[in-house]
């Protein structure tokens, strides 16, 4: 029973992790099982210790991730606006409770300066290389070096907690097309094309699950208030990343309705951190 338990848990984290604004992180630390995964991931002897758990783990986020492609890949294609509106919407709530971790006394001049820096730079990347979601063609040799970084930076996102690694992958320009070859695995379809994209994304994944694991444990033993900064700084990068998406594609009255979408996103992550015990 305990097993079943854990699988479904397992399998709520993978959904959260494809989800914009319902972090696979915060739903790991709701259901208790945060510290034990990030310990596994930074340790052989660890992970040898919590075979068991890490395979339950593992087999059930990544059907969920799996499922929960397609559903996401055809909400993209038909819905696009909306979609990335409710999206938006959902990653909003999020940014609160990990601003609460900041206190006024972690403001210092030299902190705030470095993520203004930080922020500034990231919308400047966005704006002059990413801001399209398309799928252009590229030389395989940059694009295999592109997905192994947006393999390290849905790693990153995975182990800290509130950062929406979705969100920004979609800022990135690179969602749509991992989205889709996650998806291709249950239909069989344009596999060789999935394999060249899923691989080097995975190895970029692998290399940065471990490395932020450990990097992540140490940071906020060390530098607890800083890195809770920095994390409010990428996450609202992410929401302005995607709005800039959305502007870059609608027209003023479907701007007007989707915003509904935006409220009815927000509302439903407040409802989700309500129901597992996040504390807004």
């Amino acid at each position: 029973m305990g097993n079943i338990k854990l699988f479904i848990e397992g399998f709520l984290v993978g959904f959260g992790k494809i989800m914009p604004g319902v972090s696979g992180s915060v739903l790991a630390i709701c259901f208790g099982l945060y510290e034990r995964i990030v310990a596994s991931l930074s340790s052989l002897k660890e992970l040898k210790k919590n075979a068991k758990f890490m395979t339950i783990i593992g087999i059930s986020v990544f059907l969920a991730i799996v499922l929960g492609s397609n559903v996401i890949k055809y909400l993209l294609t038909n819905y696009y606006t909306k979609t990335l509106m409710f999206f938006i919407g959902m990653v909003i709530p999020g940014v609160f409770p990990i601003i609460k971790n900041v206190k006024n006394y972690d403001l210092t001049f030299k902190r705030v300066t470095l993520c203004t820096f930080v922020f500034t730079f990231l919308i400047l990347l966005n704006t002059v290389g990413f801001s399209s979601n398309d799928v252009t063609e590229e030389p395989y040799l940059h694009e295999f070096i592109s997905l192994v970084m947006c393999g390290l930076v849905d790693a990153a996102s995975t182990i800290i907690p509130g950062i929406s690694g979705t969100a920004l992958l979609m800022v990135l320009g690179y969602y749509e097309r991992i989205i889709t070859a996650l998806a291709s695995l249950l239909t069989f379809t344009d596999m060789p094309r999935s394999i060249m994209v899923l691989v080097p994304f995975f190895i970029g994944m692998g290399i940065g699950v471990v490395l932020t694991a450990k990097f992540i444990t140490y940071l906020f033993k060390k530098h607890r208030a800083f890195t809770y900064m920095m994390i409010v700084v990428f996450a609202l990068f992410s929401i302005i990343g995607l709005f800039m998406n959305v502007f870059a594609v609608a027209k003023g009255i479907e701007l007007i309705s989707s915003s509904l979408f935006l409220a009815f996103g927000f509302a439903s992550t407040v409802l989700l951190n309500k129901l597992f015990g996040v504390e807004e």
